[in-house]
């Protein structure tokens, strides 16, 4: 999904990398900050769409989040995709590990 991801877009985390810090987690909702594309993959698939958030720390001079990992919350209600998403983010939230 690309890709129409500008700065203060809503992002909610939907998976996350084991690289990303803890507070980067699934149903996490975090404020774009910066929005890079063509961002290689570094562990070798295909380049694409990368995101920084505010008041969340950088993972590099040369990292940010795969934009992949997180889906755009569209400001005032959700409409059906993401109340979808957000349902099952909370289902997934309350399962037993």
């Amino acid at each position: 999904m690309t890709d129409d991801w500008r700065v203060d877009d809503l992002a909610l985390c939907i998976s996350r990398h084991a690289r990303y810090p803890p507070e980067v987690r699934p149903g996490a909702v975090f404020t774009v900050r910066a929005v890079m594309t063509d961002m290689p993959d570094l562990a070798g698939g295909a380049a694409g769409t990368a995101l920084n958030f505010r008041g969340v720390r950088e993972l590099g001079p040369r990292a940010a989040y795969c934009a992949r990992r997180f889906r755009k919350i569209t400001p005032g209600a959700p409409d059906r995709f993401d109340a979808e998403v957000i349902d099952l983010m909370t289902a997934v939230q309350g399962a037993p590990r």
